[in-house]
């Protein structure tokens, strides 16, 4: 990769894909993509089937689906929301809850949900950037999205049958 290129990191479990996620892979792409030299590029990390099994309990791990029908799903979320920027991407299988961001001296900014848990983590993450005589990332967050109720869409929420992928409620009457 060029050293001009702009990287923005992200990661998450991405299932199933919502107008939330979207609004995270849409910030993902505009930091990205950028005026000057370089195209930029976003690396999205996906949760690998071990680390969400360890992050969550066993019951809601199992509704989550294989890393391989996450991944193609979020490879076509990717192609549709990539065709509207310069920027490339690729998507990246996380075995821990930093993943690269840590550690990869070229990357130059994180998308991170608004969800104080992630606020907490991208914070950390730059901290041991620091630590390891990297230099602290970019934080950008996207404002929550919210359901028709006006309470913020959530995967969680989805599989419960509250609301559909676009925050629609859904009748739980018939």
């Amino acid at each position: 990769m060029p050293q001009n290129e702009r990287i923005a990191i992200l990661g998450g479990t991405f299932t199933p894909i919502h107008n939330g996620h979207r609004a995270l892979l849409h910030k993902a792409f505009q930091t990205a993509s950028h005026d000057g030299d370089g195209d930029g590029h976003v690396v999205v990390g996906l949760t690998s089937t071990e680390l969400a099994t360890q992050m969550r309990n066993e019951s809601h791990a199992e509704l989550l689906g294989t890393f391989e029908r996450r991944r193609n799903d979020l490879e076509s979320e990717l192609e549709r929301t990539s065709a509207a920027y310069t920027a490339s991407y690729e998507i990246i299988e996380l075995a821990d809850t930093r993943g690269p961001a840590a550690t990869r001296p070229d990357v130059d900014a994180l998308i991170a949900s608004p969800e104080s848990k992630a606020q907490r983590r991208a914070h950390e993450v730059n901290q041991q950037r620091v630590d390891s005589g990297l230099g602290p990332l970019e934080i950008h967050t996207p404002p929550f999205v919210v359901a028709e109720d006006g309470v913020r869409i959530s995967s969680t929420r989805i599989r419960n049958g509250e609301i559909d992928v676009h925050g629609r409620l859904l009748d739980d009457s018939t």
